[in-house]
């Protein structure tokens, strides 16, 4: 931080007896939906990566000339 001040971050609280930083601007009044709106298409995003990884899985381990269910392909130890 500029002036030698220490690099902590200093939080004050505003309305509600929320923490917000100190100078930071008001958030907008709409800012609970922009959150929730990015936290639901992330989730369906991993969501859809995830089912699209399980549907090619069979083609990819074909791909490569592996079997997943022979013993030789797959570790069965737990922790450690």
């Amino acid at each position: 931080m500029p002036g030698g001040q220490d690099a902590g971050i200093r939080f004050a609280a505003r309305g509600g007896g929320k923490l917000r930083s100190v100078g930071a601007e008001p958030l907008p009044a709409n800012y609970k939906w922009i959150v929730l709106s990015n936290t639901t298409i992330g989730m369906l995003l991993a969501t859809i990566n995830s089912s699209i990884l399980l549907i090619a899985l069979p083609d990819i381990f074909r791909g490569i000339h592996i079997d997943p269910l022979a013993p030789g392909n797959t570790r069965t130890t737990c922790c450690g």
